[in-house]
């Protein structure tokens, strides 16, 4: 959030001019200072702005270096699909340019360039994500999971098998991405396939996360998604879904 650092002579009022704000805002944003009508300078106040929040443009996030050295993976195959993910965060900051500069007066839901874009945006967020959760699960060492995730595993599928031959079908089924999620309303591991014309389940956090387009894996399988889904699980890194299950309050 944009900040103000006041100097001898600011007021509120010369503020709230130059930041074109609103004075309400600010003092909703600035529950810090106990009067914002009496200002000293060195106080610090904040600027409420939709292009800090809703608008916030995003960053991509690095690749772990162990994804370079995965087995089954070839570096080529990681370095595209990562420009992928890539284009994702550009379009999303792109899309959120424009609807900032758009009249929301002007939202219709038969067809509006507003509608095309937040229609767009929530495409690109969830892909966006999804990819960052799928990219961080990988370069680990594989084999099966331990302690508090084989024992939820466990209590909500009955076995480990059980649950690696239900993860691989919907593997085998889902169009996208299969998700092996925590639901917060039952309180128990689920694995959901999703398609684009399906939608993400609601209140689901994502423990372990697989792309399954053809993007994912065409370099180095083809269109052989079982080969493709034998090397992904000699790579999961299981600490991180371990420390997605554990940072879950409960």
């Amino acid at each position: 959030m944009p900040r103000h650092v006041i100097r001898p002579g600011d007021t509120i009022k010369t503020i709230v001019k130059k930041y074109n704000a609103n004075t309400n805002n600010l003092a909703i944003a600035n529950t810090h200072l106990e009067n914002l009508e009496n200002l000293n300078p060195g106080d610090v106040v904040y600027i409420p702005a939709a292009s800090d929040g809703t608008y916030n443009f995003l960053e991509t996030k690095n690749l772990k270096s162990s994804l370079r050295t995965m087995m089954g993976f070839s570096v080529r195959q990681i370095q595209e699909h990562y420009k992928l993910y890539q284009d994702y965060v550009i379009k999303i900051n792109e899309i959120r340019a424009k609807l900032q500069a758009l009249k929301q007066k002007e939202a219709d839901s038969i067809y509006s360039e507003y509608r095309a874009l937040k229609t767009a945006e929530l495409y690109a967020v969830n892909n966006c994500k999804l990819h960052e959760y799928y990219f961080e699960n990988m370069g680990g060492r594989g084999g099966n999971a331990t302690g508090n995730v084989l024992e939820v595993i466990v209590r909500d599928f009955g076995s480990y098998e059980y649950w690696e031959k239900d993860f691989r079908a919907t593997c085998l089924m889902a169009r996208n991405w299969a998700i092996l999620g925590y639901d917060f309303d039952d309180g128990h591991l689920h694995n959901y396939g999703y398609d684009e014309d399906a939608g993400l389940a609601v209140r689901i956090e994502p423990l372990l996360v697989v792309d399954l387009a053809e993007h994912a894996y065409f370099l180095d399988y083809g269109t052989n998604r079982t080969s493709y889904l034998d090397a992904f699980a000699k790579n999961i890194d299981w600490a991180v879904v371990k420390s997605r299950f554990t940072n879950i309050k409960i």
